[in-house]
Protein backbone atom coordinates (compact mmCIF):
# COMPACT_ATOMS: atom_id res chain seq x y z
CA UNK A 1 0.00 0.00 0.00
CA UNK A 2 1.90 3.18 -1.11
CA UNK A 3 -0.36 6.65 0.29
CA UNK A 4 0.19 9.05 -2.61
CA UNK A 5 1.41 12.00 -1.49
CA UNK A 6 -0.68 15.02 -2.62
CA UNK A 7 2.11 17.09 -4.36
CA UNK A 8 6.14 16.94 -3.55
CA UNK A 9 8.03 19.90 -2.91
CA UNK A 10 11.77 20.67 -4.29
CA UNK A 11 12.06 21.26 -0.53
CA UNK A 12 12.02 18.21 1.42
CA UNK A 13 10.22 20.46 4.35
CA UNK A 14 6.51 19.66 2.76
CA UNK A 15 7.25 16.19 2.32
CA UNK A 16 8.09 15.67 5.73
CA UNK A 17 5.15 17.49 6.98
CA UNK A 18 3.04 15.10 4.45
CA UNK A 19 4.71 12.23 5.98
CA UNK A 20 3.69 13.02 9.46
CA UNK A 21 0.05 13.51 7.80
CA UNK A 22 0.47 10.55 6.65
CA UNK A 23 1.43 8.49 9.41
CA UNK A 24 -0.88 9.48 12.09
CA UNK A 25 -3.82 8.94 9.78
CA UNK A 26 -2.54 5.32 9.70
CA UNK A 27 -1.96 5.85 13.04
CA UNK A 28 -5.53 6.09 13.69
CA UNK A 29 -6.89 3.43 11.46
CA UNK A 30 -4.52 1.14 13.49
CA UNK A 31 -5.72 2.51 16.74
CA UNK A 32 -9.77 1.83 15.49
CA UNK A 33 -8.72 -1.55 14.15
CA UNK A 34 -10.95 -4.46 15.53
CA UNK A 35 -9.06 -6.52 17.92
CA UNK A 36 -8.96 -9.52 15.38
CA UNK A 37 -7.28 -7.12 12.74
CA UNK A 38 -5.14 -6.01 14.92
CA UNK A 39 -3.82 -9.73 16.49
CA UNK A 40 -2.92 -9.98 12.81
CA UNK A 41 -1.19 -6.84 12.26
CA UNK A 42 0.92 -7.63 15.47
CA UNK A 43 1.55 -11.11 14.41
CA UNK A 44 3.10 -9.85 11.17
CA UNK A 45 5.06 -6.96 12.73
CA UNK A 46 7.10 -9.98 15.01
CA UNK A 47 7.46 -12.13 12.24
CA UNK A 48 9.28 -9.10 10.43
CA UNK A 49 10.65 -8.43 13.79
CA UNK A 50 11.97 -12.51 13.86
CA UNK A 51 13.50 -12.16 10.55
CA UNK A 52 15.37 -9.65 10.89
CA UNK A 53 16.86 -9.42 14.45
CA UNK A 54 20.53 -10.77 14.09
CA UNK A 55 20.71 -10.43 10.60
CA UNK A 56 22.37 -8.41 8.10
CA UNK A 57 20.55 -5.71 6.19
CA UNK A 58 22.13 -7.76 2.75
CA UNK A 59 20.63 -10.79 3.91
CA UNK A 60 18.26 -12.03 0.90
CA UNK A 61 16.16 -14.68 3.19
CA UNK A 62 15.52 -12.52 5.64
CA UNK A 63 14.83 -9.38 3.29
CA UNK A 64 12.27 -11.84 1.40
CA UNK A 65 10.53 -12.50 4.48
CA UNK A 66 10.23 -8.88 5.53
CA UNK A 67 8.81 -7.86 1.92
CA UNK A 68 6.21 -10.84 2.07
CA UNK A 69 4.62 -9.84 5.80
CA UNK A 70 4.97 -5.87 4.94
CA UNK A 71 2.38 -7.06 1.72
CA UNK A 72 0.08 -8.71 4.59
CA UNK A 73 0.15 -5.85 6.26
CA UNK A 74 -0.13 -3.81 3.58
CA UNK A 75 -3.20 -5.56 2.23
CA UNK A 76 -4.81 -5.84 5.74
CA UNK A 77 -3.99 -1.66 5.87
CA UNK A 78 -5.37 -1.27 2.64
CA UNK A 79 -8.79 -2.85 4.11
CA UNK A 80 -8.94 -1.10 7.71
CA UNK A 81 -8.61 1.96 5.79
CA UNK A 82 -11.71 1.11 3.77
CA UNK A 83 -13.48 0.25 6.29
CA UNK A 84 -12.37 3.37 8.26
CA UNK A 85 -13.67 5.48 5.38
CA UNK A 86 -17.12 3.78 5.39
CA UNK A 87 -17.79 4.06 8.99
CA UNK A 88 -16.12 7.34 9.41
CA UNK A 89 -16.36 10.42 7.45
CA UNK A 90 -13.99 12.42 9.55
CA UNK A 91 -11.06 10.26 8.39
CA UNK A 92 -8.40 12.54 6.77
CA UNK A 93 -8.13 12.25 2.86
CA UNK A 94 -4.52 10.48 2.82
CA UNK A 95 -6.17 7.78 4.72
CA UNK A 96 -9.39 7.41 2.41
CA UNK A 97 -6.86 7.65 -0.82
CA UNK A 98 -5.11 4.47 -0.42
Amino acid sequence: MTLPLSSVAASSQPVVADQGSRTRALAAVLRDAPQADAEVLLAGLARMLDAHIGRGHDDVVSNRRIRDQLDNIELLMALEIERAGVRHTSVPAVARAA
